[in-house]
C-alpha cells in the first residue's frame, strides 16, 4: 500500500484526475464484465459437450470391442 502513496499524490495534484480515474473505472468495469462473460461462455460449452464427448468416447469402446472381421465371422453358420 505504501508503495501507491507516490502515485496517489501526483493523481492529487494533476488536473482532471478524477475524469481520467473514472474512464479508468469504467474501462476495468467493462474488461471485468468481458471476461465474465467468456469465462460463463467456455463454461457452458464445457458443460454442453461432456455428454457428447462421453457418447463419443463410449461409441468407440464398443466399436473397438467388435472389429469388422469378427462381425462377420459371427454371421457365416459353422459347417
Amino acid at each position: 500500500m505504501y508503495r501507491l502513496l507516490p502515485i496517489f499524490l501526483m493523481l492529487a495534484v494533476s488536473p482532471e484526475s478524477d475524469k481520467k480515474l473514472e474512464h479508468l473505472s469504467s474501462f476495468i468495469t467493462a474488461t471485468k464484465d468481458t471476461v465474465l462473460g467468456i469465462r460463463n461462455g467456455i463454461e457452458s460449452f464445457h458443460a454442453a459437450m461432456m455428454p457428447f464427448m462421453e457418447s463419443q468416447e463410449t461409441g468407440k469402446t464398443s466399436a473397438s470391442a467388435s472389429t469388422p472381421k469378427e462381425s462377420e465371422e459371427e454371421s457365416k453358420p459353422l459347417a
